[in-house]
């Protein structure tokens, strides 16, 4: 039976859907494992939360650096082959962190797997943004946000059993980032459309940006409260006196909160309206570094506020992918999922290192003043936005 649904022609379209977002799950669960395990090597070796923070930043700045050739890369290549050669690069590039123990080397690895990453995940969102029926595809982008969660969720657990050093977490990466290749290779079915040339400018991306900037914005705000979490909520964790254990379910329960909170948020999204829940979701990302401030080194407290706030923010993401996703078709979708992911990578570049200040200056609360006032640049940003759509 299952050798039928592989090569049965009308099963296409779910295995592509499928192979995407189990490639996606997978890099979640290998990148959520491996920031932190950078972070808290990165503590060991410099001491220091704005090193911490700027390698956070290498590898948004390779996000930025990349989203403009992603279009006109699928316009030549094969989306599946792409996705594939950069899974594999990925892969290849992790065992060299443990190899070469050094401050720079880092923050060239991290760069470089930045670059490939980055291509992984354009090219899976663009792809289930195109197959995706129209009729369905909040709540598969719903289900797709709720895997990538799980992957996320997953590295956490990763994290708390194999801890933060050693080879152990290398392996894991390097495992999990190679077994991604599979589902790609395996479940055949329709590959990404590719887009034409005027599509794959830059200019278009540009285009695409100024016709959905709420998207966009929400993009950079989850860049910046996502890169923030991974890569210095670790060392928050570590400098209130958490251990690795504790630390590792701490980000597990954020993975979580990202899990089940994606349904109801986007159930609410489509009966209440998406800008009022959007402006909802930032609130609760104004709110939460204060209540996680409150809860402290109580493990459980600290638990439930990660699931609520976490959760809460990863739902910016899936709020803009399926605003991306309702304003544009076909190949435009790529330049469109092109200019979120930088905008992403924006908020990633951001965060960290801004983070990493604030939590040199102010240690540690100073993480938790930074990721709120972000949140209240994207507040007032709606607020100006509405008030300018209003007719005289």
């Amino acid at each position: 039976m299952f050798s039928e649904w592989l090569l049965h022609e009308r099963h296409g379209r779910l295995r592509s859907l499928i192979a995407a977002i189990i490639c996606a799950s997978l890099c979640g669960c290998g990148f959520t494992l491996l920031m932190p395990v950078m972070a808290l090597n990165l503590e060991t070796m410099t001491g220091s939360g704005l090193i911490v923070g700027l390698n956070g930043a290498a590898a948004a700045l390779s996000t930025i650096a990349a989203t403009p050739f992603i279009p006109r890369l699928l316009s030549r290549y094969a989306g599946r082959s792409l996705i594939i050669g950069s899974l594999a690069f990925t892969a290849l590039c992790i065992p060299l962190f443990p190899l070469f123990p050094d401050v720079i080397v880092w923050f060239a690895l991290r760069f470089a797997m930045g670059l490939s990453i980055t291509i992984i995940f354009v090219s899976s969102e663009t792809w289930i943004n195109q197959i995706a029926p129209a009729e369905k595809r909040a709540t598969i982008l719903g289900l797709y946000a709720t895997a990538l969660a799980s992957g996320f969720g997953a590295g956490g657990l990763l994290l708390a059993v194999l801890g933060s050093t050693g080879p152990d977490p290398w392996i894991a990466g390097f495992c999990l980032f190679s077994i991604g290749t599979l589902p790609i290779i395996l479940l055949r079915g329709p590959g990404i459309e590719q887009p034409d040339a005027e599509s794959a400018s830059f200019k278009a991306m540009i285009r695409a940006a100024g016709y959905a900037p709420a998207a966009i914005g929400a993009g950079l705000l989850f860049g910046a409260t996502e890169t923030i979490f991974f890569s210095l909520f670790p060392v928050y964790g570590e400098r209130i006196g958490l251990l690795d254990s504790s630390i590792g379910f701490m980000m597990a329960a954020g993975a979580l909160g990202g899990i089940a909170l994606q349904t109801p948020l986007g159930r609410l999204a489509d009966h209440a309206g998406r800008l009022r829940i959007t402006v909802l979701a930032t609130l609760v990302c104004i709110v939460g570094p204060g209540l996680i401030f409150l809860a402290g080194a109580n493990t459980l407290a600290l638990y439930a506020v990660m699931f609520a706030y976490v959760g809460t923010a990863t739902g910016m993401y899936t709020l803009g992918l399926a605003m991306i996703g309702e304003r544009f078709d076909g190949g435009s979708m790529a330049a469109a999922n092109a200019a979120f992911v930088m905008a992403y990578g924006v908020g990633s570049l951001v965060g960290p290192a801004a983070g990493g200040v604030g939590m040199d200056a102010m240690n540690p609360q100073g993480v938790l003043i930074v990721t709120s006032g972000i949140a209240v640049i994207y507040l007032v940003f709606l607020a100006v936005r509405q008030i300018q759509r209003r007719p005289a």
